[in-house]
């Protein structure tokens, strides 16, 4: 059986050769604007410049205390844009050029643990404005202090022994002025438990008028060869309780008389917003030795309140 041959179509073979060409020119085109897109989509990476912050000074303002400070690292911003939190030295590449404002605020470990650095709220940050180029290299030392606002109330132990027993406490609070003991100054505040015995209990008998709600922050020197806690007794209604702000590990070892000294910053917000209605917040420090045959030494100094 034959099949019909299929019409001849005269149109097909007469096309001009620019016709017949088309999807070559097209092909050719298609690959030269892929090739174009690539800068287009990839551009050119900018070519950085760097900030350099080797190292920050501290001084606290008259009658703000103590400058001792726990700065752990800075947290940076160019033109209010966040370009991280850095340990020192660090070198920052910055990419956005031309003039720019830089911030630098100081930062801690809140309540000395390493997963809750927090910019402290109290530290007024560092401002300077500079003229960015590719691979300049800036370097800033920045100074912190405190906030003007920020209310400090500090108690040391120049002029003795602030610190009263209470409950069930068989230890001892005196002051040392070894000054191989002694912190800043020349007296620093000293606990003591004799091995075989208990329990260290004392407290600040001054109220202390904070309000659930407030920001406030207790700054702390100290060294321990032992555990030892601090917080509120709140009364409330008449009815006292205690309150853990915070457990303290040890910064020595064997029977901690060559103390170790640390700052700590210890964030009581918490433990106000814990009892909104009291009347009353005495600071408390509390140890229990970890074995019977050590005895317990813990030294403080430079107790220092921060609010607004």
């Amino acid at each position: 059986m034959r099949f019909p041959r299929e019409p001849f179509d005269a149109n097909v073979y007469s096309r001009p050769k620019t016709e017949l060409l088309k999807p070559f020119v097209f092909f050719i085109s298609a690959s030269i604007l892929i090739l174009q897109g690539c800068d287009i989509i990839n551009p050119k990476e900018k070519e950085p410049a760097y900030l350099y912050i080797p190292a920050f000074t501290f001084q606290a303002n008259l009658n703000q205390g103590t400058s001792s400070e726990a700065i752990t690292e800075v947290w940076v911003y160019a033109d209010d844009q966040s370009l991280g939190v850095f340990d020192l030295p660090a070198k920052i590449p910055i990419l956005d050029l031309g003039t720019s404002n830089i911030r630098i605020f100081a930062g801690i470990k809140n309540n000395g643990i390493s997963n809750t650095r927090i910019r402290y709220p109290f530290y007024a940050p560092f401002d300077t404005t500079l003229s960015i180029s590719a691979f300049q290299i800036d370097t800033l030392i920045p100074h912190f202090s405190y906030y003007n606002l920020a209310v400090i109330s500090e108690k040391g132990f120049e002029s003795g022994n602030f610190l009263v027993q209470t409950g069930s406490n068989n230890g001892s609070f005196s002051v040392t002025n070894q000054a191989d003991q002694v912190f800043e100054g020349n007296r620093s505040g000293w606990g003591h438990i004799d091995a075989g015995l208990s329990r260290l209990y004392y407290k600040d008998d001054e109220n202390l008028n904070y309000t659930s709600g407030e920001n406030v922050f207790l700054e702390l020197n100290y060294s321990s060869n032992n555990i030892f806690s601090v917080g509120y007794i709140t009364t409330t209604g008449g009815i006292q309780s205690k309150n853990v702000a915070l457990i303290i590990n040890p910064t020595s070892s064997g029977d901690g008389l060559s103390p170790v000294w640390k700052k700590i910053y210890i964030d009581f917000g918490y433990v106000l917003q814990q009892n909104p209605t009291a009347q009353f917040h005495e600071l408390y420090i509390e140890s229990i030795p970890a074995n019977a045959t050590t005895p317990v030494n813990i030294f403080l100094d430079n107790l220092k309140w921060v609010t607004w």
